[in-house]
């Protein structure tokens, strides 16, 4: 069977074009670079918001620095003589006052009926002839012209959701939609906002369906549009993507993923389980990796600490993420940028056999879904879903206990094979999710929840308590959406409250043999623990920081539940959490929370654990089976924390154990990719273990 270019391609780059670099761009630079790097498919700018070739359309504003050449058809002839895959890069999303004076009708519209304005630029409305006429003419044109193997597009969702649009063409279609006007404020507690946010995510599908529809026609079958995504829930909150919906309608996603975000590199290895858990592991995920500094500072002429964008890379590759190069411009004085992922693209050429088709090994599913994000972490998704994302990643990370974010849609299909649930701040719950959840604890599934769970129904209304009460154990006698008091600190001390160990013998409190307490930290809900539920943790109140003196609660007891265990009516074992435990640990990465999810999930797992990693330092792994192979990756993360700063030098750890029990899997050899590492193996009560004396920067092992 021949391969399709979305298969094989396994290497990507793009040199993101500025307006000047018609005067600058070196393509023979470009075609040594492609070769250096083992670049197999290229991303390069054609047109949108600036046009890097002659568009016949007035209306199509061209580079400053084109005149008359054609810079976008140099590198599409460059790149077939290298063999390569091409991709136009798309930027749709706004454009010149001329053309705003021209076709007004195409622009987004304030509620006073002024136009959106970013650095001198009119941003375009969704439900336009811009989106709808003019740009499938651009599409219809590129194809014909240049014939790219298909098209991307980082800006195609449009205005943000901070901003609603009341142009004439979103008031005419939002009546067909819901039968009303728009709604004035953004107001979760408004219906008609609530309903303006479900049409949003839908109109970006629509434009989504219109452009691969335009793609094929003038294309073929395989020639794609395939926009970008951001791969986090929380980071498609703001911008009306809905990841499942893509991921149904893609032979391939691409993702404007690059670089951590103030958060730790196993974040990439996340984004790439998530994804291919959504499009399947048989699909090619490249990802968009900068070659330029970010963090709380971004300069995108300046090159990335090496060691920072490489982990960020490995990470990716640990995770599923094929690799694609990001350079601004064609052109730079600092050429450190050219050399920063050269040796990790060049080690993922050299090991590609190992990357691909390849299944996860993991028996622990992480819960997520878009509409829960949207309308539970409302306003302030970060805080309330990204810390909490965060946080149990970490956790896991830390535990040693490989896991895979599931879509709650996909419960049925994928956690066959799985002996457990952790719902991280599922709030929003629909029916048909009830079913699934319900089926999974029928055979004895174990679960670990958190927070408020279940009490929110599909369009965000709140239930006056939870809809999975059986399976908690616990009733919510009231269900008030209150998110962490961002202001708390010494002043306003809502988050100095505290656990009280209620069941010392209990695994859960493992090495906490010592203490009475542990900090809390979070919201409390307002629960009660139903008969057959043990109490854990009771709540210690908050009380005074400072000063000092102040210091000390007379309210040491209470029979407030924070902590509970029920056994449900499938045999299995359910563990609630009464506050956003996985949220504090994200947010402040206590020791104490990291310890009581690892020991949580540990003793949910029980006997049931197929693998365990051992290290005294943090580091991060995934494993996959490869036919009769186990492949292994570690990272080494122990030196870089999730806060701003940068990874400059590797600090090397070590040992890593090892355990595996694989039913039918007895290895007979184990190899290394690095420093000629050769762990031996040993095999105890059908296990098999290995130990790695010293972890680098990365290692990736290969079990056979």
């Amino acid at each position: 069977m021949i391969e399709k270019w979305y298969q094989k391609a396994l290497r990507y780059g793009q040199t993101n074009l500025t307006e000047i670099d018609p005067e600058v761009c070196d393509l023979n630079f470009w075609r040594e670079f492609w070769q250096k790097t083992g670049t197999q498919a290229i991303i390069v700018n054609a047109g949108g918001i600036v046009a890097y070739y002659p568009s016949k359309f007035k209306t199509h504003y061209r580079a400053a620095k084109l005149k008359d050449r054609d810079l976008f058809g140099e590198f599409v002839a460059e790149g077939r003589k290298a063999g390569l895959v091409i991709l136009a890069r798309m930027d749709i999303n706004r454009a010149t006052e001329d053309v705003y004076r021209e076709h007004p009708d195409w622009f987004a519209r304030k509620k006073d009926g002024s136009p959106f304005i970013i650095q001198g630029r009119y941003q375009s409305c969704l439900n336009s002839a811009y989106y709808k006429e003019y740009i499938p003419e651009i599409l219809q044109e590129i194809i014909e012209k240049y014939h790219p193997e298909g098209f991307t597009d980082n800006s195609w969702t449009g205005i943000n959701r901070k901003s609603i649009c009341y142009c004439e063409n979103c008031k005419r279609e939002f009546r067909k939609y819901n039968g009303t006007e728009l709604p004035e404020e953004a107001d979760y507690n408004d219906p008609v906002y609530r309903k303006w946010i479900l049409w949003s995510y839908q109109n970006r599908i629509d434009n989504w369906d219109l452009f691969n529809q335009v793609s094929a026609k003038y294309g073929g079958e395989d020639c794609l549009w395939l926009g970008m995504v951001n791969a986090s829930p929380v980071g498609n909150h703001a911008s009306f993507c809905d990841l499942r919906e893509v991921a149904k309608r893609s032979k391939i996603i691409m993702v404007d993923h690059q670089g951590r975000e103030g958060y730790g590199f196993e974040q990439n290895s996340l984004n790439g389980m998530l994804l291919h858990q959504l499009v399947g592991w048989d699909k090619i995920i490249p990802e968009s990796m900068a070659a330029y500094t970010r963090g709380p500072l971004t300069f995108r002429r300046g090159a990335a600490v090496p060691l920072e964008a490489q982990l960020w890379m490995l990470e990716g590759f640990a995770g599923g993420i094929t690799p694609w190069w990001h350079i601004v411009g064609g052109n730079q004085e600092d050429r450190r940028i050219y050399e920063t992922e050269v040796p990790v693209m060049q080690w993922h050429q050299k090991h590609e056999q190992y990357l691909y088709n390849r299944t996860p090994i993991a028996n622990v599913g992480v819960l997520w879904s878009q509409r829960n994000v949207e309308f539970y972490g409302a306003a302030q998704p970060y805080d309330v879903m990204g810390l909490a994302w965060r946080g149990i990643n970490m956790a896991l990370t830390r535990a040693g206990i490989p896991y895979l974010p599931v879509n709650v849609e996909d419960i049925a299909e994928q956690t066959r094979d799985m002996d457990m649930l952790i719902l991280t701040e599922l709030a929003l719950i629909t029916p048909e999710q009830v079913q699934a959840i319900r089926a999974f604890a029928k055979r004895g599934g174990n679960i670990l929840a958190i927070g408020h769970t279940g009490v929110m129904d599909s369009d965000g209304t709140v239930r006056s308590s939870s809809v999975l009460e059986d399976l908690l154990g616990v009733h919510f006698k009231s269900v008030e959406i209150a998110n962490t008091d961002k202001d708390a600190g010494w002043d306003k001390p809502v988050l100095h409250n505290y656990v009280r160990i209620e069941k010392k013998q209990s695994p859960v409190f493992a090495g906490f043999d010592n203490t009475d307490t542990l900090p809390l930290g979070g919201t409390v809900k307002n629960i009660i623990a139903l008969p057959g539920a043990s109490v854990l943790g009771t709540l210690i109140p908050a009380f005074p920081i400072y000063p000092p003196e102040f210091s000390w609660t007379d309210v040491a007891k209470t029979d407030i539940p924070v902590l509970t265990e029920y056994t449900h009516e499938g045999k299995g074992k359910t563990i609630y959490v009464a506050w956003d435990l996985d949220a504090a640990y994200g947010r402040a990465a206590i020791p104490d929370h990291g310890d009581l999810l690892g020991n949580i999930v540990k003793y949910l797992l029980g006997d049931k654990w197929i693998v365990k990693v051992e290290c005294d330092a943090y580091i991060d792994f995934k494993f996959y089976c490869q036919g009769n192979r186990v492949i292994i990756h570690l990272i080494n993360i122990n030196h870089s924390g999730f806060e701003h700063g940068y990874a400059e030098r590797n600090l090397p750890v070590g040992p890593v154990r090892i355990t595996l029990r694989l039913p039918g899997f007895s290895p007979a050899k184990v190899s290394a990719t690095e420093d000629g590492a050769v762990p031996k193996l040993s095999f105890t009560d059908g296990a098999c273990s290995l130990e790695l004396e010293r972890l680098g920067v990365h290692q990736m092992l290969i079990l056979e």
